[in-house]
């Protein structure tokens, strides 16, 4: 089960029409820089964001872990 914070960030992500900026994500909480990467980085190694060009986006088990 993820927490609260994950699931936030996943959501901020699943809103946008287009790959996310980091920018973007931060401006919508209220966390540090390292904490939010240190959030990011864990949702990357558990299959649910991914980064391109510097960009994320859900993978497909993002967003099925998001209609649960």
């Amino acid at each position: 089960m993820l927490g609260e914070l994950k699931e936030k960030i996943l959501s901020i992500i699943s809103s946008y029409d287009r790959p996310v900026l980091f920018k973007d994500i931060k401006d919508q909480l209220n966390i540090s820089t390292d904490a939010l990467k240190r959030e990011l980085y864990d949702l990357m190694k558990e299959g649910l964001i991914k980064k391109e060009k510097g960009r994320y986006t859900l993978t497909e088990s993002g967003k099925r872990s998001l209609q649960r």
